[in-house]
């Protein structure tokens, strides 16, 4: 007989799992957010919940420096998900900064491409990302192009400036490359920033370009 004073446990929403595991890493506690990610794991079948649990496992993973481990669990969410553009741009970098997987990693970045069509910040983060692949391959004529490509449409269809990705523009100018193509993406960034009025932006961008005119003084194209 059903007990009608007995309660029902309330449904696990995912995505509060996955916010405080994200405060536990934050906290250091490591072994307690894997512990809450592996637990509610075992409890579902659902595979949109499985894949974020694996996607925070890989943060975890990767934050502590065990590479191949975060790999797995990213990979593990990415086959639970596999139309999902941010698992593969988040494995793509991974595959680049630990791997030296730099093929593999532009396939992905060219699939993001295929799956998010009309989101320019997905594209973004894919010309971003294959533009690091070929920084690190020193394909200096890829790289700029990506950098290029990567200003899409002026970022006129970005909500906002925190979106735009620096790294690669840092990669290629490390590398002495491209001043030129790195002056254009700054400074369309700052007026897509100023059209927002997003003043901390405005700022930060207005100190980069102050500190990258120190250095490249000329305003010939220098790509």
């Amino acid at each position: 007989m059903i007990d009608p004073n007995k309660k029902e446990p309330l449904p696990v929403n995912p995505s509060d799992v996955c916010y405080r595991a994200f405060e536990l890493i934050s906290a250091k506690q490591f072994a307690d957010a894997e512990k809450l990610l592996a637990g509610n794991m075992a409890r579902t079948d659902d595979n949109v919940a499985i894949a974020l649990y694996h996607s925070v496992l890989g943060v975890l993973f990767k934050i502590q420096g065990e590479y191949k481990t975060a790999w797995r669990h990213y990979e593990r969410a990415e086959k639970l998900m596999p139309e999902d553009p941010a698992l593969k741009i988040i494995s793509a970098r991974l595959l680049i900064d630990q791997f030296a997987e730099y093929g593999q990693a532009i396939r992905k970045a060219k699939k993001v491409l295929d799956l998010s069509k009309g989101n320019p910040v997905f594209a973004h983060q894919a010309y971003t990302t294959m533009g690091l692949a070929y920084c690190k391959k020193g394909d200096k004529k890829k790289a700029l192009e990506m950098v290029e490509l990567s200003i899409v449409d002026d970022f006129k269809d970005f909500i906002s400036a925190k979106n735009i990705d620096y790294e690669l523009v840092e990669a290629v100018l490390r590398r002495g490359w491209g001043a030129g193509a790195a002056r254009r993406f700054l400074e369309k960034a700052l007026a897509f920033a100023a059209a927002k009025n997003e003043d901390q932006h405005i700022n930060l961008l207005e100190k980069m370009m102050a500190a990258f005119e120190a250095e490249y003084p000329q305003k010939e194209d220098l790509s």
